[in-house]
C-alpha cells in the first residue's frame, strides 16, 4: 500500500528546465527522451542517458528523476524503455505526449538509483496529492481554480511539505499544469493518452512489484491502491469497461516485456513491418492503442472484436470516420442479407405507446 503520509521534498524540480514558451507543450521533455535514448529501444544506463543529454545542453534532472523509471542491478544504473518512451520515440510530439507526460509526473513512480534517497522515489507526491485531495476532493475536478497562489496554500497547509519556501515551486508546477493540459488530463472522456496512461502505470506497477503478477486482478488492485483513477481524471463506466480491455490486451501482450518481444520479432524477421501498429476496440472505439511491431503474433485472445491498424492508418485515425465507415458497413452487411424491418414506423409507434 502507498504511503501518503511520508514527507515531500521539492527536490531539483525548482531548477530551469526550459520548458520553453506555452504552446510548445512538453516538446522539451519528448526531445530529451529522444536524444537520451538515441536509436535504442530498450533500457539505456543511466550514465549513457545523462552524458547524451550534457552534450547537448540538456537539464538531465527533470527527465531522469520525475518522468522516467529507474532500476539498480548488478551492472549499475538503468532508465527503463517503457510506455513513456515508446511515445516518444515512436511518435512526433503532440498533445497526446503531454498529456501521458504530465499524468506520469503526477503518478510519480521512477524507480530508484545508487545514491537516490527514500523520498526520490516518489519525487512529485506534492503534485499527486494536489490533484487527488485538491483538485478532486476539493475543488471538485473545477480546474479554473488551479493557480500557483492555490498550490501554494495547499502547500503551505500540510506538514508533509518540507521545504523553507514553496512559491517556485507552486509557480512551475502550475506552469507544467497548464503546458501539459492538466484540463484534458482530468476530463471524463477516453482519449488516446488515457489509453496510453493505463499502459504506462502498469509499467511502472508491475517493475516494482505493487502488481506481484501479471494478470488483469493483480494489474487493476494496484492501480486502485495508487490512485489510477482520480489522477487519470475519475472513473465512469466507459472508463471502467475500456480499462478491463486495455488490461486485457496489456497481460496478453507480455506486459512490460512486450518491448523485448518487439525487439526480437523484428530481428528474427517475424514481422515485416518495425514501424508501431494499433489495435482499435469495435465495441468501444474511442480511441487506439499503439503497440511495438510484432507483439501481436503473441496474442492469443484477439478477435473480431479488435480491428488491427497499420502505422499508416493508426497515424491517421479518426474517430468520427471510423464509426461512420463502421456503420456503412454494417447496414451493407444487413441489406446483403436481405434483412428487412417486419413492422411500419406506425407500428412501432403504436407499441411504444402501449
Amino acid at each position: 500500500m502507498p504511503d501518503y503520509s511520508e514527507d515531500w521534498h521539492p527536490g531539483s524540480f525548482t531548477k530551469n528546465f526550459g520548458w520553453g514558451k506555452d504552446g510548445r507543450g512538453l516538446a522539451e521533455l519528448h526531445h530529451a527522451i529522444r536524444v537520451g535514448f538515441g536509436d535504442e529501444r530498450g533500457d539505456v544506463r543511466r550514465s549513457v542517458f545523462r552524458k547524451r543529454l550534457d552534450e547537448k545542453g540538456i537539464n538531465f534532472y527533470i527527465p531522469a528523476n520525475f518522468f522516467l523509471f529507474n532500476y539498480v542491478n548488478e551492472t549499475g544504473d538503468w532508465i527503463a524503455f517503457d510506455e513513456l518512451v515508446f511515445q516518444a520515440v515512436s511518435f512526433d510530439h503532440t498533445v497526446h505526449f503531454d498529456r501521458l507526460a504530465l499524468f506520469t509526473f503526477n503518478l510519480s513512480l521512477v524507480g530508484s538509483w545508487q545514491g537516490a534517497r527514500h523520498f526520490q522515489r516518489r519525487p512529485a507526491l506534492w503534485s499527486n496529492r494536489y490533484i487527488v485531495e485538491r483538485l478532486a476532493q476539493s475543488h471538485g475536478w473545477d480546474v479554473t481554480k488551479v493557480t500557483a497562489d492555490d498550490i501554494q496554500v495547499f502547500l503551505d497547509g500540510d506538514e508533509r511539505y518540507k521545504a523553507q519556501t514553496s512559491r517556485k515551486l507552486s509557480t512551475n508546477l502550475n506552469f507544467l499544469y497548464q503546458i501539459g493540459g492538466l484540463s484534458a488530463v482530468v476530463a471524463d472522456t477516453i482519449e488516446r493518452w488515457w489509453m496510453n496512461a493505463s499502459f504506462l502505470a502498469a509499467d511502472r506497477l508491475c517493475r516494482l512489484r505493487y502488481a506481484r503478477r501479471l494478470t488483469i486482478s493483480s494489474i487493476g488492485e494496484a492501480l486502485d491502491e495508487f490512485d489510477f483513477g482520480p489522477l487519470a481524471g475519475g472513473q465512469n463506466v466507459e472508463k471502467s469497461y475500456a480499462l478491463i480491455r486495455l488490461l486485457e490486451m496489456y497481460v496478453s501482450v507480455g506486459g512490460p516485456d512486450r518491448f523485448e518481444r518487439s525487439v526480437d520479432a523484428i530481428n528474427s524477421g517475424k514481422t515485416n513491418d518495425p514501424r508501431p501498429y494499433g489495435l482499435v476496440d469495435k465495441k468501444l472505439p474511442r480511441a487506439p492503442k499503439s503497440l511495438p511491431a510484432g507483439v501481436v503474433n503473441t496474442m492469443d485472445w484477439l478477435d473480431a472484436s479488435y480491428e488491427l491498424l497499420d502505422h499508416d492508418e493508426l497515424r491517421e485515425f479518426d474517430v468520427d470516420m471510423y464509426v461512420r465507415e463502421a456503420s456503412v458497413r454494417a447496414l451493407s452487411k444487413i441489406r446483403e442479407r436481405g434483412i428487412k424491418p417486419t413492422m411500419s414506423s406506425a407500428d412501432l409507434m403504436t407499441l411504444m405507446r402501449g
